[in-house]
């Protein structure tokens, strides 16, 4: 009994960790904002230092210009199907950094 009590758990801790999706994880970066004339699906992004390039949305960013280095703390939501080299992403909190 004892060791079916110790197997139960050592399942169940192990689903768990399988469960964990690594799309709910936070990010916190630094970089800088890019708004477009054009480009619909692209048109606002953000040029981490990391390298990565954020796509997100012009109600998120309306209040900043072009070229604010701003830090960022958002999650990952995939990549972009019409811009293949950016990552859609929900963000959490946008600050300009002075």
């Amino acid at each position: 009994m004892k060791n079916n009590i110790m197997l139960m758990l050592a399942v169940s801790l192990a689903l768990l960790s399988c469960n964990s999706d690594s799309e709910d994880i936070i990010k916190t970066e630094k970089g800088k904002l890019w708004l477009s004339g054009g480009l619909y699906y692209c048109a606002e992004q953000i040029h981490l230092d990391n390298g990565d390039t954020l796509i997100v949305n012009l109600k998120e960013v309306i209040s900043y210009t072009s070229g604010d280095r701003v830090t960022i703390k958002y999650k990952e939501l995939g990549r972009n199907k019409n811009c293949s080299y950016g990552i859609n992403c929900s963000v959490i909190e946008l600050r300009k950094l002075e």
